[in-house]
C-alpha cells in the first residue's frame, strides 16, 4: 500500500508551488515509519519529538508543525511553509538538516523530519554544573557564526537567534534550528515587522520600531548570545521593550545622533525613555575575559546596525586567533 502524500507548498513570496510526487514535499512518508521516544522541546511554531524510524533504527526528530482549525485559516500557516521551503534549500553543517516531511492520516498531521540533536542551547546551560569553558564558548560562536555565514550569503536573516534555536549533537558540533520567523531579505530592502526575535536577543533598531533591516539584527543576536555564554546566564533580561532597552543603554551607553546617525527619526524613539549612562561597561559585566573578548562584544553589540560587525568580519576578529584555541563543547 502507498503510504505517501501529495503536499503543496508556498514559496517565499507567499505563492502556491505545485510539486511532483517524487521532490521534496511532494511525495511524504507516514510519520507512523517513524516511533516517538520522546517529548524534546517546543519550537516557535511546533513541538519537538525525539524519534526512531522503525526499518533503519536512525534517530531523529521530529517537529510536529501547528496546523490552524480557524474556518478562515485552517491549514499550515505561511511561516511553516517558509521555513520548510528555507530548509529545503539551505544545506550546511551548522544548520539542523531536515531529511523529508512525513505526514499522518489527520490534516493536522505533518512533520519535519530532521537530524537528532542531543540538547538544545538552552536546555543545557540551565542545567549545567558548571559553565563552558573559554574554549568552548569560542567554538559554538564561531560555529554559529559560519552557519549564519552561509545563511547571510543567501541572504536569508533568522530574525530569532537564540540560545534554544541553537541545537548541540553528542560530538559538539552546533546547529542553528526553527527558521520559522526568517526572510529573504533584498536590495532594495521591502519593509519588516520589528516584532521579531525574543527580546533578550532584540536589536534596538527593532526595540525602536525600524521596519528597515537586514543582516545586522542576526549579529546583535550573536552579541547578547555570547555574552550569555561568558556569563552563563542571560546577558540583557529584560522584562519590556522599555527595560530592555534601559538594560542595553546600562550595558554599553545611551545612543545619540554622534553614534547612530538618524536613530532620533525612528517610529518608537520619542516613545521610550533612555538612561543618562554614557559610559561603555561590557568590560565590567565580562570580567576575566581577553581584551579581543570585549572588543568582539563591543563590535557586534553596536548601535548603528550600519557599523554593527559584519559576519565576515566576526570570524575574521582576532578572538578566534587567540589562545585558547577553540574546542568543541562536551555535553555533560
Amino acid at each position: 500500500m502507498d503510504t505517501t502524500t501529495h503536499v503543496d507548498y508556498i514559496d517565499f513570496t507567499g505563492q502556491p508551488v505545485s510539486i511532483p510526487n517524487d521532490g521534496f514535499l511532494g511525495a511524504c512518508p507516514d510519520v507512523n515509519d517513524y516511533e516517538k521516544i520522546g517529548r524534546v522541546g517546543e519550537g516557535t511554531y511546533g513541538i519537538v519529538y525525539r524519534a526512531r524510524h522503525k526499518r533503519s533504527q536512525k534517530l531523529v526528530a521530529l517537529k510536529r508543525m501547528r496546523v490552524s482549525s480557524d474556518k478562515e485559516t485552517r491549514g499550515l500557516p505561511l511561516s511553516s511553509f517558509r521555513e520548510i521551503a528555507l530548509l529545503k534549500q539551505l544545506r550546511h553543517r551548522n544548520i539542523v538538516n531536515v531529511i523529508e516531511i512525513a505526514v499522518g492520516h489527520s490534516v493536522d498531521s505533518i512533520f519535519m523530519v530532521m537530524d537528532c540533536c542531543e540538547c538544545d542551547l538552552g536546555t543545557l546551560l540551565d542545567n549545567m554544573a558548571h559553565p563552558f569553558t573559554e574554549a568552548e564558548v569560542k567554538s559554538m560562536v564561531q560555529q554559529l557564526l559560519c552557519g549564519l555565514e552561509y545563511c547571510h550569503n543567501h541572504f536569508v536573516i533568522h530574525r530569532d537567534l537564540k540560545l534554544p534555536n541553537m541545537l548541540l549533537t553528542k560530538s559538539g558540533e552546533l546547529k542553528i534550528a526553527d527558521f520559522g520567523l526568517a526572510r529573504l531579505f533584498h536590495e532594495p530592502r521591502r519593509p519588516m515587522t520589528p516584532q521579531v526575535a525574543t527580546l533578550w536577543y532584540r536589536a534596538p533598531e527593532l526595540i525602536l520600531g525600524s521596519t528597515d533591516y537586514a543582516a545586522a539584527i542576526d549579529m546583535w543576536s550573536v552579541g547578547c548570545i555570547l555574552g550569555e555564554l561568558l556569563i552563563h546566564r542571560p546577558f540583557l533580561p529584560g522584562n519590556s521593550e522599555q527595560e530592555q532597552m534601559q538594560l542595553i543603554c546600562d550595558m554599553i551607553g545611551a545612543p545619540n545622533e554622534r553614534i547612530w546617525p538618524g536613530f532620533s527619526s525612528l517610529p518608537l524613539a520619542r516613545s521610550i525613555k533612555f538612561s543618562e549612562n554614557r559610559y561603555n561597561n561590557l568590560k565590567l559585566a565580562v570580567r576575566n575575559v581577553s581584551a579581543n573578548t570585549v572588543m568582539l562584544l563591543n563590535a557586534l553589540l553596536t548601535y548603528d546596525p550600519r557599523r554593527r560587525i559584519s559576519v565576515q568580519r566576526a570570524l575574521d576578529h582576532a578572538y578566534f586567533f587567540e589562545l585558547p584555541a577553540a574546542v568543541r563543547p562536551v555535553i555533560r
